[in-house]
């Protein structure tokens, strides 16, 4: 039997959320990338920032989830619940291998995880990687690759402690890193179990393998709206 979800958070009705979504975790970027939108509308405020608007025609959602994976597993169920079908995480992540620069882009090929947690208690005692849809993924890597914007293209790290990310990469030995995150993991999983699309774009922000330090804020958004118009694009696009 499927479950059903009652959103309580997000204070919407069916069909405020166009089947196609970008979710980001800052509600100040949402507000950022709205602004690419044609007719933009602040349709929630509670808990999660919602805009819909109209992109090269196409109806399509935006939306804050933000931080870790309790809080984006709450924002995709409701946004799913709402009418989302199609979703792209744009966000941001610590890159992992040597010649990745700060504003470069990583596309996830899968995202690994430590057993518990949040997923856990949507699949149990697992581990293995969660994947995007891959239809998604590759039209994501055309419009990229169209860009001209340096990508890396593979698995990424899902943490759950910001600050034990170099602790918990060690654990896993012989996979060779393009970023590590926070999000992916759920999203991917929640996609898988729940039936919709998923993929990501992440904007690379640091480098703690290689001590790059983090970029201010305002850089990561105003790096961020300059990007945003492929996850967009890739939305439009995607039948």
């Amino acid at each position: 039997m499927k479950e059903i979800i009652k959103p309580v958070h997000l204070q919407l009705k069916k069909g405020d959320v166009s089947k196609c979504v970008l979710i980001t975790g800052d509600p100040a970027r949402v507000a950022e990338i709205s602004t690419l939108l044609d007719a933009p509308r602040l349709i929630n405020t509670y808990r999660y920032c919602v805009y819909t608007g109209k992109y090269k025609g196409k109806t399509v959602t935006l939306a804050s989830h933000g931080m870790g994976a309790p809080s984006i597993a709450i924002a995709v169920e409701e946004l799913h619940a709402l009418g989302g079908e199609s979703f792209i995480r744009f966000g941001t992540c610590g890159g992992l291998t040597k010649g990745q620069k700060r504003g470069d882009l990583v596309i996830p090929d899968s995202a690994h995880f430590l057993k518990g947690g949040t997923i856990g208690e949507y699949i149990g005692n697992s581990n293995k990687p969660e994947k995007p849809d891959r239809r998604l993924e590759s039209l994501l890597l055309k419009n990229v690759n169209e860009s001209g914007i340096a990508y890396t293209n593979g698995p990424v790290f899902s943490i759950d402690a910001f600050y034990k990310e170099k602790e918990s990469i060690s654990r896993f030995k012989g996979v060779n890193f393009a970023g590590v995150e926070m999000e992916c993991a759920t999203l991917f999983m929640l996609a898988r179990v729940r039936k919709f699309k998923a993929a990501a774009l992440l904007l690379v922000v640091d480098n703690p393998r290689y001590n790059m330090p983090f970029l201010p804020i305002q850089t990561i958004r105003e790096l961020g709206k300059d990007s945003a118009s492929l996850v967009l694009d890739t939305l439009a696009g995607f039948k």
